[in-house]
């Protein structure tokens, strides 16, 4: 018998488990981007620490982070045996609570 990559394994199960992921992935966007539309203020950046800060409307940056968002968990949901999709999709709730945390201030 044979053994198994680590690889196809966890593809095998992130296909049984897609709709689950695909729900918590959704579920962190949404309420990440709620919460950046309703508490941030007008301007924000990525680091709004540094020197030289370049500030955009918080629509135009809640909206981009949504966009990866959504594109990467519909790229996973069509195709869950993609590692990349899955990784698009989580780095995209990453950076939106990254840029959450640094422009509240918490």
């Amino acid at each position: 018998m044979a053994k198994r990559e680590w690889f196809p394994q966890q593809r095998n199960w992130m296909e049984k488990n897609r709709n689950m992921i695909v729900y918590v992935l959704a579920l962190l966007g949404i309420l990440g981007c709620l919460v950046g539309l309703t508490q941030l203020p007008d301007m924000v950046s990525i680091n709004p620490n540094v020197p030289d800060v370049i500030t955009r409307p918080r629509e135009l940056m809640v909206g981009m982070h949504f966009g990866i968002i959504a594109l990467f968990t519909l790229l996973f949901w069509k195709w869950p045996r993609e590692i990349a999709y899955l990784a698009g999709a989580v780095f995209g709730v990453v950076m939106l609570y990254f840029m959450l945390y640094a422009n509240l201030g918490a």
